[in-house]
């Protein structure tokens, strides 16, 4: 899950550092991966986890298949929680997974 979430923030941020926060929370954990690519349009948001859905322009770049997003979520949600793509403020993307704690 995490390879995944960091190895599509390498493949779209251009060089651009990429931060990963891990935050507790009630019963579980979010675990965030933050890039200064050029994000993703709000009516994509929830298309880039469907199997082999690229957004348009990613497809001519021929790397990835369109599968590792896919996988983040399907991980997330084996685990009891789920992944989300938000905008991150000041440009970018900032892929959210929720986990369940161990305990719960």
């Amino acid at each position: 899950l995490l390879r995944n979430l960091l190895e599509n923030s390498r493949r779209h941020a251009a060089g651009t550092p990429i931060d990963v926060q891990v935050v507790a929370t009630e019963g579980g954990g979010l675990l965030r991966v933050l890039d200064r690519g050029p994000g993703v349009p709000e009516a994509e948001r929830a298309r880039v986890f469907e199997p082999f859905y690229r957004p348009a322009g990613t497809s001519e770049s021929g790397e990835g298949a369109g599968y590792g997003l896919a996988l983040v979520q399907r991980i997330a949600r084996l685990h009891g929680g789920d992944a989300r793509c938000l905008p991150r403020d000041g440009g970018g993307a900032c892929f959210e997974v929720s986990l369940r704690s161990a305990t719960e």
